[in-house]
């Protein structure tokens, strides 16, 4: 068992499937990814299933970090994203799962909840939402507006505080 004393170590390694090096991204990441994960799910097992599937992903597709495009950890924090964006596209997934008593509902006013989950967790384009919704184009683009609106006033709220 030898240790990484650099990234790029860690990352051959990874590249290697040397299992010590899975064990050591999760010692080192695994707690910030995981963190990414529980924002998004609030139910316990769907946390761990699309948790483990990141990881997967992050053990499998090593091979294809770039350190030249992206840092290590931002190019894991993206295969985690895609996995939550791809568990959302499952027709197997309900949002009441994955939203049940979530901290976005109470940022953003629920009128514009449906508008905001479609374009940034399902990659609607404004065409389908209004499809979807029988709302016109300009509805959605103001329901937009309002949703990121109150997220950045609560996310500047946090930082000040």
């Amino acid at each position: 068992m030898e240790p990484y004393l650099s990234q790029a170590k860690l990352i051959e390694a990874m590249v290697r499937k040397d299992d010590l090096a899975l064990a050591t991204v999760q010692k080192l990441y695994g707690a910030a990814l995981y963190g990414i994960v529980c924002k998004v799910f609030h139910n316990h097992e769907a946390r761990i299933a699309v948790f483990q599937k990141a990881i997967s992903k992050i053990w499998f597709d090593a091979d294809q970090y770039d350190p030249e495009k992206l840092k290590f950890f931002t190019w894991m924090l993206n295969i985690v994203r895609q996995t939550i964006k791809e568990e959302f596209q499952s027709p197997t997934n309900s949002l009441e799962i994955a939203y049940k008593d979530d901290d976005l509902l109470r940022i953003i006013n629920q009128n514009d909840y449906p508008v905001f989950i479609r374009v940034f967790f399902h990659s609607r384009t404004v065409a389908e939402i209004g499809e979807e919704l029988f709302m016109s184009t300009a509805d959605i683009s103001k329901s937009l507006y309002r949703a990121i609106k109150n997220l950045n006033d609560h996310f500047a709220q946090s930082t000040a505080q």
